[in-house]
């Protein structure tokens, strides 16, 4: 399977960059979807897991990495993890420019013809283009890592930090 460029596990929301930290399926294959943590030998590692106990393992990961207060890593967890595949039964398109999820059709950016983005959302692309085409990925960290901080309660370098690993998740910003 292909691995360049990061995935995020859809039912953890980890972002999966090595063929290490993708899941393996019945067959051996790297599973598409999941991460080594989640899902081994085409089985979830803990079948029986709630959404509600993901979220309490997914947070406290958040809040030790990341310096993020537990009740602010816990609904920030709960926020990512309520559009993944493994809990929604369908994997929602994300932003390929800021992560938003396209969860609604008004959340969509724009087409030059005036249809709806598959890709993008409607704050990062209107009318066929990127909002801020000149953005580079560094500016986007630094657009929206204080936002993160400001928001979760976290150290701003830990924000730029977890900005920087989320963006690279995304089709706009793979290098």
């Amino acid at each position: 399977m292909e691995t360049s460029g990061t995935r995020a596990c859809q039912s953890c929301g980890m972002p999966m960059s090595a063929e290490e930290h993708f899941g393996t399926e019945a067959d051996g294959a790297l599973s598409k979807d999941y991460c080594a943590n989640c899902y081994r030998g085409g089985a979830f590692t803990e079948p029986g897991i709630t959404i509600d106990e993901m979220v309490e393992k997914c947070s406290a990961i958040l809040s030790q990495l990341f310096g993020i207060p537990t009740e602010n890593a816990q609904q920030f967890a709960r926020e990512q993890m309520s559009c993944l595949k493994r809990w929604t039964g369908r994997e929602i398109p994300t932003c390929g420019s800021c992560g938003m999820p396209l969860a609604r059709d008004e959340d969509a950016g724009t087409e030059a013809d005036g249809s709806r983005s598959t890709n993008y959302c409607t704050y990062c692309y209107r009318g066929g283009g990127f909002v801020e085409p000149d953005l580079t990925r560094e500016q986007a960290v630094g657009k929206y890592a204080p936002m993160m901080a400001a928001n979760l309660g976290m150290p701003p370098a830990k924000a730029e930090e977890m900005v920087r690993q989320y963006l690279s998740t995304l089709p706009r910003w793979r290098e």
